[in-house]
């Protein structure tokens, strides 16, 4: 293990945690007593906690470019590959404040930070019924919300395809979705590791890839791959990969 790697983890690793921990605390009561409209405040908490660590996740890189693309007006849905536990931060980068995030279950069985994400209204991606979940997107469109998917799912594989229900959300709801390339993440933290390893990290929002742009019955599944596609050649041409 190199030093660098040793001070990551022990200064701003630790750092990061009771970052987390001591916002959680300080926090908690009033997110209890005044969650917002929909869970609005428990939602700009989050954010707020993701850009210290992002503050964090700074310290421990090599180097650090965050490429903010254009992007529509009004509400999106925001797609990005997934190589890191890291990956869930990073959307705060670009100044989104107010997301609904689906994710898989188990986040919502961690202390403190399940019961912060029931408030915030976010999406177990598992076990929700997908009416349901295209109910609760649709309420969360009306109440301003981005909407947030890693359509991978799984970190364990970051070449992996990108799912298509990510895709038809977007169809239904019709909203541009904006692909989010997440670069070095996975070589900062891989999954299951738990040392910080010092990393190039690269963010960048791209081009809106829009509905009305497929159709078809496989519409969701060409969009899916068409945002994929956009995400690994950003990421290829970068050296990302």
């Amino acid at each position: 293990m190199c030093v660098r790697t040793f001070l990551n983890t022990v200064l701003f690793g630790v750092g990061a945690v009771l970052w987390l921990a001591v916002t959680g605390l300080v926090a908690g009561p009033f997110l209890y007593l005044w969650p917002g409209k929909n869970g609005c405040n428990a939602r700009r908490f989050v954010y707020v906690q993701a850009k210290g660590i992002l503050f964090f996740m700074r310290l421990c890189s090599r180097s650090w470019r965050v490429e903010r693309g254009p992007r529509p007006q009004g509400p999106c849905v925001v797609a990005a590959n997934h190589a890191s536990a890291l990956d869930l931060y990073t959307v705060a980068a670009f100044g989104y404040d107010n997301v609904l995030y689906i994710t898989k279950g188990w986040v919502f069985k961690l202390p403190f930070f399940g019961k912060v994400m029931r408030a915030a209204g976010y999406i177990d991606a598992e076990t929700t019924p997908p009416q349901q979940m295209l109910d609760r997107c649709r309420q969360a469109v009306k109440d301003g919300c981005d909407i947030v998917l890693f359509p991978q799912g799984s970190r364990k594989n970051p070449l992996a395809r990108f799912k298509s229900g990510a895709f038809y959300l977007a169809i239904e709801l019709g909203l541009p979705v904006i692909p989010l390339a997440i670069g070095g993440t996975g070589k900062m933290l891989p999954s299951g590791a738990l040392w910080l390893r010092p990393a190039d990290i690269l963010l960048g929002t791209l081009g809106a890839v829009y509905p009305a742009d497929f159709t078809g019955p496989l519409d969701h599944l060409e969009m899916a791959r068409e945002v994929k596609k956009r995400i690994m050649d950003y990421l290829q041409k970068e050296h990302m990969l």
